[in-house]
C-alpha cells in the first residue's frame, strides 16, 4: 500500500494498520503524537527541566512530534524494569545539551541552570562561580581519563556504582 499523509515518511498504510490493531490507539491517534499532546496526556513532563531534551532525545526525526515507536522508547526506558545500563545511556543523551557526544563542563552549568533556576524570577540562579566549583567537582569525581568531558562509557560506569539511579530516571505511566 501507499505511503501515509504523515509527517513520519516510512510509516506506511500497513504498518499503521498493525499499530492499531496491536494497540489501543486509532490511526488517527498513531500518526498525530505531537509534543503537546503527549504532555497533555504525561502530567510528569509538564513540569521537567529537561522536557525539551526528553523530546529531542527520543524523537527519531528531532523533532517536537513522536512517532509511535518514539513514545514506546520513551516509557521503556522510563519504565522501571528498564536496565540500569540503558537507562544511564539515554540519560547520557539528556544530559549531553549540546550534543557533543561528550558531557563538558557547559553542559553541566546548562543541568545546574535547569535545575537550580526559576521561570518566574530570573534573579533564582546559582552565580557562575558556584555552578563551575559543582562542575568541576563532578568532573574531578567522573572524568576518569582527564580527557576534560564525560565520556559515556565514564558516564555508566559512574552510574553503575549510583544504586538510586534507576528509580531516579523514571516516571509512572
Amino acid at each position: 500500500m501507499g505511503m501515509c499523509q504523515t509527517k513520519y515518511p516510512g510509516l506506511t498504510q500497513d504498518i499503521l494498520e498493525d499499530y492499531a490493531a496491536l494497540t489501543f490507539l486509532s490511526k488517527g491517534e498513531i500518526m498525530q503524537f505531537h509534543k503537546d499532546d503527549i504532555i497533555e496526556k504525561f502530567d510528569v513532563l509538564k513540569n521537567s527541566p529537561f522536557q525539551d531534551r526528553l523530546f529531542r532525545v527520543f524523537s527519531s526525526q528531532k523533532d517536537d512530534c513522536f512517532s509511535f515507536e518514539d513514545l514506546l522508547d520513551l516509557c521503556s526506558v522510563m519504565s522501571p524494569e528498564c536496565l540500569p545500563e540503558v537507562k544511564a545511556s539515554w540519560a547520557f543523551k539528556v544530559y549531553d545539551i549540546d550534543e557533543d557526544n561528550a558531557i563538558s563542563t557547559q553542559d553541566i552549568c546548562d543541568i545546574l541552570d535547569r535545575l537550580t533556576s526559576d521561570p518566574d524570577n530570573s534573579e533564582d540562579h546559582l552565580d557562575k562561580e558556584s555552578k563551575m566549583e559543582i562542575a568541576k567537582g563532578i568532573m574531578d569525581k567522573m572524568n576518569l581519563d582527564n580527557s576534560g568531558s564525560i565520556s559515556v562509557s565514564e558516564f555508566k560506569m559512574v552510574l553503575s556504582r549510583i544504586p538510586e539511579f534507576s528509580s531516579s530516571f523514571y516516571f509512572k505511566l
